[in-house]
């Protein structure tokens, strides 16, 4: 299955530039006037200090619904989140069991990691 993007704004909407010699409307996609990334370009991403993988974390936090997490489990198994700052003043208590994929360094250097 491919993904279709009729529905979003900016890949679809055209702009108007203005006539031609014979007083037409002009258009182009709004796409050829903004740098925009295609959709299919996007790479999907994100931070924990813990670093379970995505399938096994969804699955322990118990937010989204069952059959929603049996069907997204396949696709998110194998998606590990990157190293993360980790504040023990910052974050709360019960989290520094968990804290196994985090950052070193001093606070500037792990900001500039990030």
């Amino acid at each position: 299955q491919k993904a279709n993007y009729w529905g979003s704004l900016l890949m679809a909407s055209t702009v108007k530039l203005g006539h031609d010699n014979q007083g037409n409307s002009v258009y182009t996609p709004m796409s050829n006037m903004l740098p925009l990334l295609n959709p299919n370009d996007i790479v999907w991403g994100g931070w924990d200090i813990n670093g379970t993988n995505l399938g096994d974390a969804m699955k322990r936090s118990k937010v989204l619904d069952y059959e929603l997490q049996t069907k997204l489990y396949p696709y998110m198994k194998d998606i590990t989140p990157l190293p993360s700052i980790y504040f023990p003043d910052f974050i709360a208590a019960n989290q520094g069991e968990r804290a196994d994929n985090i950052l070193t360094g001093t606070k500037q250097e792990q900001m500039e990691q990030i």
